[in-house]
């Protein structure tokens, strides 16, 4: 870290690519999850959003729960004859059949990938099923482990389309090289070895904005949505699978937080689920959000803030040029692992910021105006 603030020292602000957006969320907060419900890592409705089947990804028994839209736990349904290791994500075909991902490897040392297949599970009246399974590896994995640089093998998203299961990785790679995998399984049991068919880059980092979390597909539109902690990128236009080579836009979404579960409902209407951090106080809520296309989307005006001082010691003073509707209303700072350290409204021109207790390094401030659905990220440089 010295040696890199070294180098960069005469750099005063940095500035991401301003994001623009062809569609704007519409959020909603509908419930706070159950406790034992707390850490959901997928979402899916087989009855257009009346009710929810979503899993835990701790330790917690292999079981999975019914939800309704006020997040009460309508039926508990064990999962017999499995060992839990790492649920992920949980998707169903065209005919109801539910598919639950145990591929999480946040160390991408396993070599035990699971997809369990559930037939039928809306009318099964037993509170237990016993299902069939997929087994899978990653080719173009040999070493378990791998090294830093190659860990791409964790996996957290996945839909079914065209009688096929389609994973997206989330990258692990250090140093961060922004690129999610897209795999092929079919949806048949058995056991297969598979290799990337495509990539999607996503970012350049903190690793965190750009992580893939959680996938979920719309068979209405034609639209795959690929999930993170504070955006989402919405693909369509595409021919067959190919869903990286159609259009691709990215929306912002209105706050940060773990999210890991999305699902299509109807009409524009998608729900998402986010764990709970009792350290931040957020997330664990199940959440509505409808996409429509946004009124300006021919606006080229930018949000306009200024930081100063940069390097800084004690305070940063965040500046607006004008109050108006349009100019940013929410600011985050946070380190270059992603992790929140300040979060707080902009309401007036002036803003003043202590970091007197931050450590020394590279920090990143990150605006954002509801109104116009863009957000801007400048770097600081924390000094003695």
């Amino acid at each position: 870290m010295q040696k890199f603030i070294k180098n960069t020292s005469s750099i005063l602000i940095f500035l991401l690519p301003l994001m623009l957006h062809s569609q704007t969320p519409s959020w909603t907060l509908k419930c706070i999850l159950e406790t034992k419900l707390q850490h959901s890592s997928g979402i899916l409705t087989l009855n257009q959003g009346q009710s929810f089947w979503t899993q835990v990804d701790n330790s917690s028994p292999a079981e999975l729960y019914e939800i309704d839209q006020n997040c009460k736990i309508l039926r508990t349904v064990k999962i017999m004859g499995v060992t839990k290791t790492d649920w992920e994500d949980i998707t169903s075909d065209n005919q109801g059949t539910i598919y639950l991902g145990d591929f999480g490897n946040n160390n991408n040392s396993r070599q035990d990938l699971k997809i369990y297949i559930l037939r039928d599970l809306a009318n099964h009246l037993s509170d237990s099923i016993r299902p069939e399974l997929i087994q899978f590896n990653y080719k173009n994995q040999t070493e378990f482990p791998p090294v830093a640089a190659r860990r791409n093998f964790d996996m957290e998203a996945m839909v079914w389309y065209q009688d096929t299961l389609h994973l997206f990785s989330k990258n692990r790679t250090d140093p961060f090289t922004g690129y999610t995998y897209h795999y092929k399984i079919s949806a048949v049991p058995g056991t297969y070895a598979v290799n990337p068919t495509d990539s999607f880059k996503t970012g350049d980092g903190p690793d965190v904005f750009f992580w893939i979390t959680g996938a979920a597909f719309n068979p209405v539109d034609t639209e795959l949505i690929l999930l993170s902690h504070d955006r989402a990128w919405i693909f369509t236009d595409f021919k067959g699978s190919d869903f990286f080579g159609g259009k691709n836009t990215m929306i912002s979404l209105p706050s940060y937080s773990q999210k890991e579960g999305i699902c299509y409902a109807k009409e524009n209407t998608w729900y998402l689920t986010d764990e709970y951090f009792s350290s931040l106080r957020i997330g664990g809520n199940l959440y509505e959000m409808k996409l429509e296309p946004t009124k300006n989307e021919e606006s080229d005006s930018e949000i306009e803030f200024k930081v100063f001082p940069n390097p800084a010691q004690r305070f940063l003073e965040i500046l607006i040029p004008k109050i108006n509707p349009d100019h940013p209303d929410q600011l985050i700072l946070y380190d270059a692992l992603g992790s929140i350290l300040i979060q707080t409204r902009l309401d007036k021109m002036r803003t003043l910021i202590p970091i007197e207790h931050l450590v020394n390094g590279i920090y990143f401030i990150r605006a954002y105006s509801k109104k116009m659905n863009r957000f801007i990220v400048k770097r600081i440089l924390k000094v003695e």
